[in-house]
């Protein structure tokens, strides 16, 4: 029997650390011990930074921290150290910096070279172990033979960080203005996706802080364009693979532009901010639509990730044996033997099941067998297409899908991080309580969560001292707090206080206040740092303007210092002026930033419309050249994508089975395919080049008519610059939806598409 012996992550209580505690290789935890061996031994350091459900991670934890040579190479020249990103976002958030700088991208797994002393000098992602055994070699021998160039190098990156990452600049600050959501609305209309939602192409990701902007904007402005943007977001994510039509909750993120193939793993601080947004849609629209995806996302929550004592799990991880996303997934036969034939043929169809799979595998782009199951249209069409009562065929696909959930259960278990984390717990409580009182045959369920799980965050992850900390697991406190903790877990409170009025909320609201500018607050430039000094062997200090997957520190700290100041107007004024004053002056502080990038900063945004959007002068927001509809334009049997190329843009007509289009030549008594294109950008676009039409037997004449698919090409035949250019491109199409037995009426539609030249 073979007995492996466990290195010193074993004695560390985050699980992902203990996941490489029987590597072979020789793993430190982030601390004092390991800097000072490689000190004394005169190692540079490999960092490797990662989280729990991060699919990646797993795969090169197998291919190379499993592996002898690899190990005894890392063992034998380096001291190597393994940290939990979320566990330690601080040390993430310089060296994901640092590898971005030096190669202009970066994610997890992270993979970096550290002088003895901290400083960065080369790093990547994911390698290949071949790759990885090379990179090794490589810089072992650098490290040898060319000490002074790899130390120069890695002290001017240092600078690069200190400038990018403390944010200490007196240039930073400036005058806040509304004028900022102008450009905020016309960068989010640069990347909006006309046709499936969201913004920018794939990988896709959910836009979470930018929709309370959105909100705000298209309801308290009455600005139109903003809740189109928000509401299609959220109701094509909400038919996407990337929610998980069975269980509820939303994965990390989608590989497609069409929201449809996600990375499996489910984050609870990714789940809060959307449970929280598709709750706000309810509230705004009365559609339940939106209503039943915010419960389906609060029900996982409270069912898989909710611990006994009452706090929340920060994670689910994506694998199982089988496979990444298996768990997820299933094949035509896996339902007919669950359900019964007539259950399973409905199933099937609204859910786009296939006998050989929807999907192709990321890596090999094979067919997989297996079946993300998605919504391409409402199930309000599918009634009408069925000849059944909305609310019936409602009925039923619920009922199904409760046994196929019983029937999921059985497989093996996803892996569950069971530590808490202060931030997305706070996020957790502020989504829940906001819920508890918009879902009125939920209020007690949600209140009592919220409750339960707020109180624990005051009970067990606080030190002697009263300070707040970060993580909690396994009856360990531990990791002081960050600005983060501090910021979010005060707005769970303060939603708390709103929900129950309760006085102890807003009292421990008023305290993490006080602690957080004590602890944090940058007197002399304004903001607040994200690390104090109580937060060990960083180099350079930290301050967070930009949002990433939850709102930047700052942006968190003014929504929290806006609201509380609402909260204590009446009753504490001088008080509420102080946060008032210190909320205006952390944007001021930024102003700089936020203006360059307002489609970065929507938690700053949201928190300045907190703190002053009922005093505001509503700003001249601009309009986009064509309306674009809420999921209306991609309904019925043709749905029209966009795929830019290198020599011009790919229209795509995807063609449902037993249908099919005509030509795009006339042909009598047939309406041809049209595309056409405009753009002010400064190039010239030829005629569409199109995909070989397949003969039809219709009559006494035989027509030309495309089935599946059709495709035409835009081809860029002349560009008048230079230099990268940012635009939009009008786009309409005109085409005539038909069976072999009848045709529909000509359908056109015109879509604005945002595109980047890049000569």
């Amino acid at each position: 029997m073979l007995i492996r012996k466990p290195n010193r992550l074993i004695d560390e209580k985050s699980p992902y650390l203990r996941q490489h505690a029987y590597n072979p290789v020789d793993w430190y935890p982030w601390g004092a011990e390991a800097f000072l061996k490689a000190r004394a031994e005169d190692k540079p350091i490999f960092l490797s930074i990662g989280y729990s459900s991060c699919h990646w991670c797993h795969v090169m934890e197998r291919e190379s921290f499993e592996n002898p040579a690899i190990a005894e190479m890392l063992n034998r020249d380096f001291v190597s150290v393994k940290v939990d990103r979320e566990e330690r976002p601080d040390v993430d958030e310089i060296y994901i910096n640092a590898v971005q700088l030096m190669t202009e991208r970066a994610g997890w797994p992270l993979s970096v070279f550290l002088t003895p002393e901290g400083l960065p000098f080369y790093g990547g992602t994911y390698y290949p172990p071949q790759v990885f055994a090379e990179v090794l070699a490589r810089i072992a021998h650098v490290w040898r033979s060319n000490r002074t160039q790899v130390q120069e190098g890695a002290a001017a990156l240092k600078v690069e960080l200190e400038q990018i990452l403390t944010m200490r600049h007196a240039a930073l600050r400036g005058e806040r203005t509304p004028r900022v959501f102008r450009a905020f609305k016309a960068q989010m209309l640069e990347g909006f996706d006309p046709v499936y939602g969201g913004f920018g192409g794939a990988p896709k990701f959910p836009p979470t802080t930018a929709l309370p902007v959105l909100f705000y904007m298209g309801v308290e402005w009455d600005d139109e364009d903003s809740a189109r943007m928000a509401l299609m977001t959220l109701l094509r994510m909400g038919r996407g693979g990337i929610f998980d039509h069975i269980g509820g909750g939303f994965h990390r993120y989608s590989t497609d532009e069409r929201w449809f193939l996600p990375h499996f793993e489910k984050m609870l601080s990714d789940n809060a901010l959307l449970g929280w947004a598709y709750t706000h849609a309810y509230t705004l629209t009365g559609d339940s639509y939106y209503g039943a995806i915010a419960q389906a996302t609060f029900d996982w929550m409270l069912r898989e990730m909710r611990l006994p004592e009452g706090a929340f799990a920060s994670a689910l991880d994506a694998d199982t044996p089988e496979g990444e996303g298996y768990y997820y997934t299933w094949t035509k036969h896996e339902l007919y033997d669950i359900l019964p034939r007539e259950e399973a043929d409905l199933f099937c169809k609204i859910y786009e099941v296939r006998s050989e799979g929807n999907y192709r595998d990321e890596a090999t782009h094979r067919l997989t067998g297996r079946n993300i199951l998605h919504l391409t249209k409402p199930i309000e069409l599918h009634a009408e297409e069925l000849a059944m009562d909305p609310e019936v065929l409602a009925a039923r696909l619920a009922d199904i899908r409760a046994r196929l959930l019983v029937a999921r259960q059985t497989r093996h278990t996803l892996r569950r991080d069971d530590k808490v984390l202060t931030d997305g717990n706070g996020l957790a409580i502020w989504a829940l309580a906001y819920a508890a009182d918009v879902f009125e045959n939920e209020r007690e369920r949600y209140a009592q969560a919220a409750g339960e799980a707020g109180e624990f965050i005051w009970q067990h992850l606080r030190d002697p001292n009263g300070r707040l900390l970060h993580r909690y697991c396994e009856g360990e406190a531990r990791v002081p707090a960050y600005l983060q903790d501090y910021a979010f877990y005060g707005m769970g409170l303060m939603e708390l206080y709103s929900l129950t009025l309760e006085p102890k909320w807003l009292e421990r609201a008023t305290e993490l206040a006080e602690q957080m500018i004590e602890r944090f607050h940058d007197a002399k430039h304004g903001g607040f740092f994200t690390t104090d000094s109580a937060h060990d062997l960083l180099i350079v200090p930290l301050k967070s303007y930009s949002d990433r997957v939850i709102p930047s520190g700052n942006g968190g700290a003014v929504q929290f210092l806006a609201t509380l100041s609402t909260a204590l107007a009446i009753d504490d004024p001088l008080r509420s002026k102080r946060y008032a004053q210190l909320a205006a002056d952390t944007l001021d502080s930024c102003w700089a930033i936020i203006q360059r990038a307002p489609a970065a900063a929507g938690g700053l945004l949201y928190g300045y419309l907190l703190l002053e959007g009922d005093q505001m002068e509503v700003p001249d927001l601009p309009r986009p050249e064509v309306a674009f509809r809420l999921g209306s334009e991609q309904e019925g049997p043709v749905r029209v994508d966009f795929r830019p190329q290198p020599d011009g843009l790919l229209v795509v007509f995807q063609i449902d089975e037993g249908w099919h289009i005509n030509a795009s030549y006339p042909q009598e008594g047939r309406i041809p395919t049209e595309v056409e294109v405009s753009t002010d950008l400064p190039l010239e676009i030829g005629a569409p080049i199109w995909t070989p039409p397949q003969p039809l037997k219709s009559g006494s004449e035989p027509i030309e008519v495309y089935y599946e698919q059709a495709a035409a090409l835009l081809p860029v035949v002349a560009v008048d610059t230079d230099e990268p250019v940012d635009g939009h491109a009008r786009i309409r199409v005109r085409y005539q939806p038909c069976t072999e037995t009848e045709c529909g009426m000509p359908v056109e539609r015109v879509y604005l598409m945002p595109l980047s030249l890049r000569p």
